[in-house]
């Protein structure tokens, strides 16, 4: 083993293993993008191979000694016609391990898109959309095939029936932009889009402009519909209608293929005689090949989106609701009275999802939400808002554990605050958990993670007091230690939004982000858009800067009944604010701000703890458009604690 590949001894890498074996390998040998998990493999003649877990049982055959070398691929190998890349169908090199034959297709990744409409082509496709065509990247191929093979919108629910993606080898060779024919902005985007999806791990793939990417297809038996067509064994209408059928059958699984044609739909011979074609129930059973142009329908992203939200607020459901069974490599742990699902991430990380419920595991994984598009909330601290790719809003916040506080000593509330420490995520989660339990509103703490790579601190600020208390809390999880002062910590959290949803709410209960209010079903598409401009117009009479509000921060409370709360007719709107901020705009006066402050350390007390820095910063509160603070059942405006760092039990430590 290397650091992030595996190697072997020149000529084979590794003898022929079955499939399960994928799941042994070491975690720093894995990688994953757009959904697709790889074995990251060095071969001895150079570059990098990446096997998926389709590809690793026949290893031996994908390694580029066996196909590529010499170009082979192309000297031994048949260049496919009416392609019009670099596609080669080729039997690799005699060698052990199964073989059979694969389909090698050079990507043409940020080159121009020669795309020639006809009348297969889909209908329903934009003009726009024609136009900004582009060929997906090696990995987001992969992924979009993996993802469209595990749909079953065809015929009676069955799958779709595809060559197997089963590695992709770039190797080590460099070469010049003129000689790919690549544009940079284009590939500059591919670039970004990799970057977003995967964590920034020393281990993560990145697109290398100046190399070439092979992907590796296992070879669909079968002869396709155009050149049946022309051999006369297929007639027009029975080629028309089958074209039709493919298009029609892959939007009912979410997809379409920019350039549709029948020389991608691969036809069978019935296997006893060979005499017919294939059918099933009277149609001609088919496969599909060729994705470079494979995307998800609009409507298919938002129905996934959707999907995932409704999966999340259901397994988020209340304790009394029987969490579904976890797999045995995410055990149930307890760290300070929190049980927690725990496993490791694809970076080589580990994750802790606060409860019992293993299916919601993978929205927290860092790959989901590290590197999305965020919004800092922070000036002092790292403190992100982000929508990660399942639309689920979450805030995250890197730990300050381990570190000195840096307070004036000089003061009551700096030397109290030097002398506690900052708490660890596992002390964070557990307060924030029993302060719900008391009935003082705070966010809602979802994760712990742990960073996959080593952070070294400068020597004079570190605190280690933290490291061994919460290790004898928390035992021995399977792995590593419960807290490492080698490596960084985050705790991810739900984004509150002015409204404190019922835990375990069902799809479309509680709240709803304006921007997919429409989406949602709460308001139609029209109200949706008036509700906006007039929110925005509500705003910019106060003195809030309205323009820093984007649509997903504005949030539509709901009834029981999943209905949008209303005022006068018209939608009910609020967003949140911290306390701080309200003061510094004017939405609370100083007595006001004082009082609040007052208040909530009153009720921490009534429950044995304390906040050590008395500001209100980690208070949020609830405004409406016109800047109206909203009020708790009490009457004063309603508080939700975010911030736990600084938080310590008066009588009874956590710790």
């Amino acid at each position: 083993m290397i650091a992030d590949g595996i190697t072997g001894a020149a000529g084979a890498l590794a003898p022929a293993v079955p499939a399960e074996a994928f799941d042994a390998l070491p975690a720093g040998s894995i990688v994953r993008a757009f959904g697709v998990e790889y074995a990251h493999v060095l071969p001895p003649e150079g570059g990098d191979l990446w096997v998926t877990r389709l590809g690793w049982p026949c290893l031996d055959a994908l390694m580029p000694a066996r196909w590529y070398a010499d170009e082979w691929y192309a000297r031994e190998g048949e260049r496919l016609k009416g392609s019009t890349g670099h596609v080669y169908r080729v039997r690799p090199r005699p060698g052990p391990g199964p073989g059979g034959e694969l389909v090698v297709k050079f990507s043409r990744v940020a080159q121009d898109v020669p795309i020639v409409v006809s009348t297969t082509f889909p209908p329903d496709v934009a003009p726009e959309v024609i136009a900004q065509a582009r060929f997906n990247g090696p990995m987001e191929e992969f992924g979009l095939v993996m993802e469209l093979r595990r749909t079953g919108g065809g015929p009676r629910g069955t799958h779709a029936l595809t060559q197997r993606p089963l590695a992709i080898y770039a190797p080590p060779e460099r070469f010049d932009l003129w000689e790919l024919g690549r544009s940079t902005s284009s590939f500059h985007g591919h670039r970004l889009q990799m970057a977003e999806d995967q964590e920034d791990a020393v281990k993560a793939i990145e697109l290398d402009i100046r190399r070439i990417y092979v992907l590796v297809y296992s070879w669909l038996e079968g002869r396709d519909a155009e050149q049946l067509f022309l051999d006369g064994e297929l007639d027009e209408q029975a080629l028309r209608e089958l074209t039709a059928r493919v298009g029609g059958e892959l939007a009912g699984r979410g997809f379409r293929v920019l350039d549709n044609k029948p020389r991608h739909f691969i036809l069978r011979r019935r296997a006893h005689d060979g005499a017919e074609l294939m059918r099933r129930d009277g149609r001609l059973v088919y496969g599909l090949v060729d994705f470079e142009l494979l995307q998800r329908t609009p409507e298919h992203q938002r129905e996934y989106r959707t999907a995932r939200r409704r999966q999340y607020l259901h397994l988020g459901a209340p304790p009394e609701t029987a969490p579904a069974p976890g797999p045995p490599e995410l055990p149930a742990v307890e760290v300070f009275g929190v049980g927690y699902r725990f496993g490791p991430s694809p970076d080589g990380g580990e994750l802790w999802v606060v409860g019992a419920d293993a299916g919601l595991f993978d929205y927290f994984l860092p790959d989901r939400w590290r590197r999305t598009p965020r919004v800092k909330l922070s000036a002092a601290n790292e403190v992100y808002r982000t929508r990660p790719r399942d639309h689920v809003d979450v805030v995250y916040r890197r730990s300050r554990v381990g570190l000195r506080p840096r307070v004036d000593p000089l003061t009551a509330e700096g030397r109290s605050i030097r002398a506690h420490g900052f708490n660890s995520p596992f002390e964070e989660v557990a307060i924030a958990t029993l302060l719900r339990e008391m009935g003082i509103p705070t966010v809602r703490p979802r994760a712990i993670y742990r960073t996959g790579h080593a952070s070294v601190k400068a020597v004079r600020l570190l605190d280690p007091r933290r490291f061994a208390s919460v290790q004898a809390a928390a035992g021995e999880p399977p792995r590593a230690p419960a807290l490492s002062p080698e490596h960084d910590y985050y705790t991810l959290w739900d984004t509150y939004h002015g409204v404190d949803p019922p835990p375990g709410a069902e799809f479309g209960r509680g709240v709803s982000a304006l921007d997919r209010a429409a989406e949602d079903g709460v308001l139609d598409e029209a109200e949706a858009a008036a509700t906006l401009a007039r929110t925005r117009e509500r705003l910019a009479r106060t003195p809030l800067p309205a323009e820093s509000l984007a649509p997903h921060e504005l949030v539509v409370p709901l009834d029981p009944d999943g209905r949008a709360q209303r005022e006068a007719g018209e939608p009910r709107v609020v967003f949140s604010l911290d306390a701080l901020t309200a003061y510094e705009y004017g939405l609370l006066d100083e007595a006001a701000y004082l009082a609040l402050l007052v208040r909530m350390a009153e009720r921490l007390r009534a429950v044995d703890f304390e906040k050590l820095d008395a500001t209100g910063r980690h208070l949020l509160l609830s405004v409406d458009p016109d800047g109206r603070l909203q009020p708790d059942p009490s009457g004063g405006p309603h508080v939700t604690l975010c911030g736990f760092s600084l938080l310590r039990g008066l009588y009874r430590p956590i710790r």
